[in-house]
Order: C-alpha cells, then sequence, then structure tokens
C-alpha cells in the first residue's frame, strides 16, 4: 500500500509541476528601439487610402447635355484622361465604381434611369479606351446626389455628371 501511495503522490508532484505556468522574463529597462507597431499599421492604411484619395482627386468628372447620356466631344479628353489614370500600374488592382447623376428635373424613376445610362456610357468609353470591363461597376444616384444645390442654369449643369470612386 505504501508503494501506491509512494507512486501516486510522484505521479502527483509531476503532473503539478509539469503544468506550472511560467511568466517569460523581459528585462523591460533595455530601449528594445520601441517600435509603435501601431503607426506602423495605421501607416500601410494611410497609404492604402492616401492613394485611393490621389486617384479619386485626378479622375476628371464628365458632364453631360439635359435629357442625354451620350459622351459629348468636350467630355472625350476626360474619358481618356481616366481610362489613363485607372490603367496605370498602381490603380490597376483597384475596381472602379461609376456614379451616374441628374438635375432635379423630372420623376425620380426617370432620373435613376438616366443617371444608370449616363454611367454605363462612361464605363463603355472606359472600355474602348483598354480598361477591363470586369473592374468597373456603375450605380445611378438620380437626382439624391446633387453637386450644387441652387437653382439656376450653371447648378444644373454641374449636377448632371458621372463621378469615379475607387473600390479596394
Amino acid at each position: 500500500m505504501s508503494k501506491l501511495a509512494l507512486t501516486s503522490l510522484a505521479v502527483a508532484v509531476l503532473v503539478l509541476t509539469g503544468c506550472s505556468q511560467k511568466s517569460p522574463e523581459v528585462d523591460m529597462t533595455k530601449d528594445t528601439g520601441k517600435m509603435d507597431t501601431k503607426s506602423t499599421v495605421d501607416d500601410g492604411m494611410s497609404a492604402l487610402q492616401k492613394l485611393i484619395a490621389s486617384l479619386e482627386a485626378n479622375s476628371k468628372t464628365i458632364y453631360f447635355d439635359f435629357d442625354k447620356y451620350n459622351i459629348r466631344k468636350d467630355q472625350q479628353a476626360n474619358i481618356d484622361a481616366n481610362a489613363a489614370l485607372f490603367n496605370t500600374q498602381e490603380a490597376k488592382g483597384f475596381s472602379i465604381k461609376v456614379e451616374g447623376n441628374c438635375d432635379e428635373f423630372g420623376t425620380d424613376e426617370y432620373n435613376y434611369a438616366l443617371g444608370l445610362k449616363r454611367a454605363k456610357s462612361v464605363k463603355d468609353g472606359l472600355v474602348a479606351k483598354g480598361m477591363v470591363a470586369d473592374r468597373i461597376t456603375v450605380v445611378s444616384y438620380g437626382e439624391s446626389n446633387p453637386a450644387c444645390t441652387d437653382h439656376n442654369k450653371a447648378c444644373w449643369d454641374k449636377n448632371r455628371r458621372a463621378e469615379f470612386k475607387v473600390l479596394p
């Protein structure tokens, strides 16, 4: 019986001491360079956000005539510039969203349909200039996303447009 008790005691001691947790010893008095991992992560995210913001800022808005969705001749240079911008090496990894917009005239349904036609015609123009169609999505905001809220011709002209968002 004493052998069984002695063996049980030895096993218990081994189990309890073998499973003890020790915290690692770290000398906190040494300066390890204090690498701030939070700022490193933020810088990485900031670089991506800065690139997206730069691409969006350098994209050219496409403007349309009243009740039209075809690309005007004076806007073709903007289509060319946007296709070149979005086909650069740093932009090729992103998708592009074309947002069609309208002025305040017409019904909501009509303006959403017109905004979608505008976005699609811009997409077609970009694809004709070498962009991959799968990278481009289209959306219509109709009259719900005005660039200008005054009630005059100059303001209405600004609202008949297609804009670009870069999607990671």
